[in-house]
């Protein structure tokens, strides 16, 4: 896959990201301007504070250079402060039990999205490409499944000696269709069981590995394109409330820019290493988006929590609310 491939993956699955928030009803109160140029990205924190110092002295003396100076001060404790936070979550050749505890659960909702995925009819990804049957099982359970309302309404017509001989007859249809399709998704447990463990290997390798060096540029980027110093808040040095909607879209952005294209490799190619394993569906699969909005919501709302914790970063009430509930 291409590089712009991989960030047009990683856009999807920030939107899907984004309309899982929706569809949990979580309101912002904050009063959002969209930025419709980002800022260039750059790791050169002193060239662009010495840009600034150059524009405050080109507009002469006014109140206009303090400003900028306090907003480059302000920028800097953010970008100082977010990058030694995050280093206390993704620390170089060690997993933080943060991190380790929230694999299981990555895990899960990899499961979930798998069985759901060898459940579908199509091929995941497609509205057209039907699915081959593999088992005798599979084959009855979708026969059954498409056919459940025309069995149901057939049960209903039925005349019966007692009520409750139709409520068995029903009872008996819905077990059956439950046993085919627990028997056909037990078949495909092996094949989950691999790629769960391959994608544990390639998550503690990301974060590990991949992702502590980036820490600072990530730290700048996000602060830089969520304009966080210009933010009205009593406290310079952290995150308001009504900043972290705008906070939450860079951070996560800027997240999945580089845990999309690394996790997909990697994990593709551990797949396709795997010699007669693996079929073309699970090659699709693997780079669903919906994997990786997954992936962000568990991990980027550990990181929330650790930096509300901290006391970097103050979340809306509505926020809270939904991170407690979820606990």
């Amino acid at each position: 896959m291409s590089t712009s491939a991989k960030m047009s993956l990683a856009d999807v699955a920030l939107q899907l990201r984004d309309e899982q928030l929706q569809a949990k009803v979580v309101h912002y109160k904050a009063d959002l301007e969209t930025n419709a140029e980002l800022d260039a990205v750059t790791a050169q924190v002193i060239a662009d504070l010495q840009s600034l110092q150059a524009e405050a002295r080109r507009v002469g003396p006014s109140s206009r250079p303090d400003a900028m100076a306090d907003r480059a001060q302000i920028e800097i404790e953010l970008i100082q402060n977010l990058k030694e936070m995050l280093g206390r979550i993704f620390r170089p050749g060690k997993l933080a039990t943060l991190i380790e505890r929230k694999l299981g659960e990555v895990a899960k909702r990899f499961a979930r999205l798998f069985f759901e995925s060898e459940l579908a009819d199509k091929i995941r990804g497609s509205n057209h490409e039907v699915k081959a049957m593999r088992f005798s099982d599979q084959a009855l359970f979708h026969a059954l499944t498409r056919a459940q309302d025309a069995i149901l309404a057939q049960l209903d017509g039925l005349q019966y000696v007692q009520p409750n001989v139709k409520q068995r007859a029903q009872d008996s249809y819905f077990a059956l269709v439950k046993n085919l399709r627990n028997d056909f998704l037990a078949r495909t447990t092996p094949e989950l069981n691999v790629l769960v463990k391959y994608l544990n290997e390639v998550l503690s390798q990301f974060f590990t590995q991949e992702l502590p060096p980036m820490l600072g540029e990530l730290a700048w980027e996000v602060v830089k394109e969520a304009r966080l110093a210009e933010a009205k808040s009593r406290a310079g040095y952290k995150i308001s409330a009504s900043a972290f909607p705008v906070f939450r879209q860079a951070f996560e952005r800027k997240f999945l820019q580089r845990l999309v294209p690394f996790t997909e490799d990697e994990m593709l190619k551990r797949v396709r290493n795997t010699e007669g394993q693996f079929r073309e569906e699970t090659l699709r699969f693997v780079a669903a988006p919906a994997i990786f909005s997954e992936l962000c919501e568990v991990v980027c709302d550990a990181v929330y929590d650790m930096l509300y914790n901290d006391g970097f970063l103050d979340l809306p009430s509505d926020w809270r609310a939904r991170l407690s509930a979820g606990e």
